[in-house]
């Protein structure tokens, strides 16, 4: 049977139609034992319905997010404690700080803690002209010894070289200029020491196009920590995408090459040579260079349309089959819309083609219950269960560019979704 079953539930109920909940990061958090954590955020799509109209958002105190845990791999799961999303900085300055990523050392079950901070303008989106985020994003590291309940001080991710310092804190970046950070993802492992993180950011000259990497963390011999280094960047030319290639996803495949997705955007207006692509590239040599990136097809040739939005690709440990999460559509489109259906879909491991036959529907809009057009089904997180070996997926949709407000029509909870894949 080579089918896909997806089942969905409430995983975080949410009694506040305006102040959703939404799961930034989940997965365990032990080698030995199957405790997970998350990171969750609330209200962050009512700020956004602030911001949009360039209105403050100073009055508005969303519930502070949250880490929660659980003990029995899934099947509940407490609250364990907060973080700080934002600290004053001066005026309308202050400082915005991202859900992290815990990784733990798979001899010593020690955490680390990965997180990005940046500068923001009270009233401005990161994108907007004049936004400081662009060229103040920095990485944070910190460890726990004690499955995650208090933590050491934070220190500055600094890759290795002499040439990196607190401001060219990793190649081709220096804060003040440009900057880059880490998607939300369980890290993928090369081996016991080594790990990988989806990395990107923008060139550090016009025109700032964007690019994408591998963070490469290695845990000390001694456990004291991580030390970090950069793979290689790759991008998508000017003929195939208005703004490069961004939002990485990587998986090791079975031969050892690793596979890296990319996001490309099509600016309306833009004429494309390849409109609407996913891009992905592999590297045979562990990050040191990669291929030409290549539109991701299916078996037959025909291209697969997305619009700008997150990608995961992962080789799944219950059946070694390499599949794709993403939005996919019928035709090209321009920017980030629409993600109105969230799909799933096995990819041939020789062609490195999507198999049409296996694309399966996550979420997609109900337009029957009121679920607005510009609904989102994207920015998920997800991990895969070490009983079952399926993928676990967390998601809660987003009503697009309007903002959370009182008619948007889009449930503020998280849902889980089991994503059953065939043995």
């Amino acid at each position: 049977m080579n089918t896909i079953e997806v089942r969905r539930s409430v995983h975080v109920e949410q009694p506040d139609g305006l102040e959703e909940a939404h799961v930034r990061w989940a997965g365990y958090v032990s080698a030995r034992r199957n405790v997970l954590m998350e990171a969750v955020t609330f209200g962050g799509q009512r700020g956004y319905y602030f911001t949009v109209r360039h209105l403050s958002t100073r009055g508005y105190h969303p519930r502070p997010p949250l880490f929660r845990r659980s003990m029995d791999n899934g099947v509940s799961w407490t609250d364990a404690q907060t973080w700080a999303a934002s600290a004053p900085i001066h005026g309308r300055w202050q400082l915005e700080i991202d859900a992290p990523n815990l990784i733990f050392n798979p001899t010593t079950d020690t955490l680390l803690r990965v997180y990005r901070t940046h500068h923001a303008v009270d009233g401005l989106l990161p994108w907007d002209r004049g936004a400081p985020a662009r060229a103040t994003g920095l990485l944070w590291t910190q460890l726990s010894r004690d499955g995650g309940n208090t933590w050491s001080d934070a220190e500055q991710l600094i890759c290795q070289g002499a040439e990196h310092d607190p401001t060219h804190w990793a190649p081709g970046v220096w804060f003040g200029q440009n900057s880059g950070g880490v998607e939300a993802v369980a890290p993928v492992w090369v081996d016991e020491r080594r790990f990988l993180l989806p990395f990107f950011g923008v060139h550090e000259t016009p025109p700032y196009r964007h690019r994408s990497a591998c963070l490469v963390g290695e845990w000390r011999a001694d456990d004291s920590g991580v030390d970090w280094s950069l793979s290689s960047y790759a991008t998508v030319k000017p003929e195939f995408s208005s703004d490069g290639g961004d939002e990485p996803s990587v998986t090791i495949l079975p031969d050892g090459r690793w596979f890296m997705t990319m996001r490309v955007r099509t600016h309306r207006g833009a004429k494309l040579a390849i409109p609407s692509g996913k891009f992905y590239t592999t590297s045979a040599d562990q990050g040191k260079a990669w291929s030409e990136p290549e539109p991701l097809r299916y078996s037959d040739g025909r291209q697969v349309y997305c619009p700008a939005c997150l990608a995961h690709a992962f080789c799944s440990p219950k059946n070694g089959r390499l599949y794709i999460i993403t939005n996919i559509l019928d035709a090209p489109t321009c920017g980030c819309d629409p993600r109105t259906t969230l799909q799933i879909a096995e990819v041939d491991l020789q062609t490195l083609r999507i198999i049409p036959e296996t694309v399966t529907v996550i979420e997609t809009r109900d337009a029957a219950a009121g679920q607005p057009e510009t609904i989102r089904f994207s920015n998920w997180t997800r991990y895969e269960d070490r009983a079952t070996q399926n993928t676990v997926l967390f998601m809660t949709g987003c009503p697009g560019d309007v903002g959370r407000h009182e008619t948007c029509g889009v449930p503020p909870h998280c849902y889980r979704y089991d994503i059953i894949l065939p043995g």
